[in-house]
């Protein structure tokens, strides 16, 4: 791992502020009494949103589109707004939000005409810090983001509005720390602390939402390092309200594993433990959970070039795991080309019953794939020619 940190720390540092997610917004209803019904060519058709990266080096930036369906082989940046930063997209059903890398720290929201074109309408900036970081939704007027890189807090902010209604002092779980994933769950918000594996445990605060203030910081050192990206996520929540945590083991001796908070509960379960170092031999990366007990993280073949130092080979691949009995069920696809995780774009999202989507982002190929639930089959969906996809979102 001496050489792994070597390679990374300046790059690993800024890459930090990229840690993942943005949604939700609700339109205002300016409609004037007894206006005519607008013709049907005339409302939105949208049922996507799709972000795709281009550029090389450290100039990145983001095109947003809306699609009809998901039924293109094929997409480019012909009909894209360009957002000027590395971005990953989310959506509340209605908007597509954005929230980049690069100071200011901006979070901004589109909604998409009727050919597709994505139209800012309003936006956060939060001076004094670098990104938005993560972002989670609880209802229509209420939802919570952390921001990270000089000024690092949380704030509570009205999706409908785009006004920021408060913030949360996390002041006291600890100096150093950066803001990765979060989770709310009844009364609670859970956001993951990512410390670069100095302290070699992993720890989440949980706030109290009644009291909008630090209830405690929970701590487990059976692993470490909570971290992630924009794109990617590290926290998920199964159907019966249990929470999963996957972290790294990056940057110490801990192996990367994933912990467990019962419904009802905010601390760790100390009867569950999936190591991951020893069920697959290495480093994991990510989590994605979804129903019947599927889940799937991705596993690195080269921590030299777990960050995408070296950009000619990339080294990550998608691996289904199952929670429940903590077992490797092996690579999602032989067939499948390695991707650049943790560097540019990992992220799966289910868009029906039965096929959930991911994306590669590597050097012959990128592009969405799909993974049908029932059989397992994968299949490629869609290849971008104008850039990697970083986020999916879908629209009601």
């Amino acid at each position: 791992m001496n050489t792994l940190r070597k390679l990374t720390q300046s790059y690993y540092i800024g890459l930090t502020f990229i840690t993942l997610v943005l949604l939700g917004c609700k339109n205002d209803d300016n409609s004037v009494p007894n206006t005519p019904t607008p013709p049907p060519d005339a409302t939105v058709k949208m049922k996507h949103g799709l972000a795709i990266v281009s550029g090389a080096g450290e100039v990145k930036t983001t095109f947003l589109q809306g699609l009809k369906d998901l039924s293109k082989s094929s997409v480019d940046n012909s009909n894209s707004t360009e957002v000027g930063q590395f971005t990953s997209v989310y959506s509340d059903g209605k908007a597509m939000f954005t929230a980049g890398f690069g100071a200011p720290a901006t979070m901004k929201k589109f909604v998409f005409d009727k050919k597709g074109k994505a139209v800012f309408e309003q936006e956060i900036i939060i001076p004094g810090s670098n990104s938005f970081s993560t972002v989670e939704i609880l209802n229509e007027t209420t939802g919570y983001a952390t921001v990270g890189g000089g000024i690092a807090k949380v704030i509570r902010f009205d999706p409908s509005t785009m006004r920021i209604t408060g913030e949360i002092n996390l002041k006291k779980a600890g100096d150093g720390l950066f803001y990765s994933d979060m989770i709310i769950r009844e009364d609670y918000l859970f956001v993951a602390l990512n410390d670069f594996g100095k302290s070699k445990k992993a720890m989440i605060a949980v706030v109290d939402l009644k009291k909008n203030a630090l209830h405690k910081v929970i701590t487990d050192e059976r692993t470490a390092t909570l971290f992630n990206t924009l794109t990617s996520e590290i926290m998920t929540m199964d159907a019966q309200g249990t929470i999963y945590v996957q972290a790294s083991g990056l940057f110490n001796d801990k192996p990367s594993g994933i912990l467990k908070i019962k419904k009802g509960e905010t601390e760790f379960d100390t009867s569950y433990f999936f190591d991951l170092g020893a069920a697959t031999g290495k480093t994991c990366f990510g989590l994605y959970a979804f129903e019947n007990g599927t889940a799937f993280t991705t596993i690195s073949e080269n921590d030299d070039n777990f960050f995408g130092t070296d950009g000619a080979k990339p080294v990550f691949r998608y691996r289904k795991i199952e929670l429940s009995s903590t077992k490797d069920l092996g690579d999602l696809e032989q067939s499948l080309p390695n991707t650049f995780a943790a560097s540019r774009s990992s992220f799966m999202k289910k868009v029906s019953k039965e096929e959930i989507l991911f994306s590669i982002a590597g050097t012959k190929e990128d592009a969405l794939y799909s993974y049908t639930i029932s059989s397992g089959k994968v299949s490629k969906k869609m290849t971008s020619t104008s850039g990697y996809i970083t986020g999916l979102i879908t629209l009601k």
